[in-house]
């Protein structure tokens, strides 16, 4: 049904987090490749998976954040850009 309705359309299909080769097995077969720019974005921590799905391309490794950078984001998501609206002491 997805091929179907992918077919000769354009489209941009992303995957957060797959974890192992054998989910994009399940699923790589429903993207069609009619050569008109599609794409499929596919992101995992596991590098032997991003090898796997792209054999060609060295994959983006990205580092983990670390507790205070994860912190900042957390307060930048809650509170926007103003800090001044989050108390930092009772989160």
């Amino acid at each position: 049904q997805l091929y179907k309705s992918l077919k000769g359309r354009r489209y941009l299909i992303v995957m957060d987090d797959v974890w192992n080769t054998e989910a994009w097995n399940d699923v790589r077969r429903c993207f069609p490749n009619d050569n008109n720019g599609s794409r499929v974005m596919v992101t995992s921590r596991i590098l032997k998976v991003a090898r796997f799905i792209c054999p060609l391309n060295a994959p983006h490794v990205m580092r983990f954040l670390t507790v205070d950078e994860s912190w900042k984001l957390l307060q930048e998501k809650l509170c926007g850009l103003d800090s001044r609206l989050c108390c930092d002491d009772e989160m």
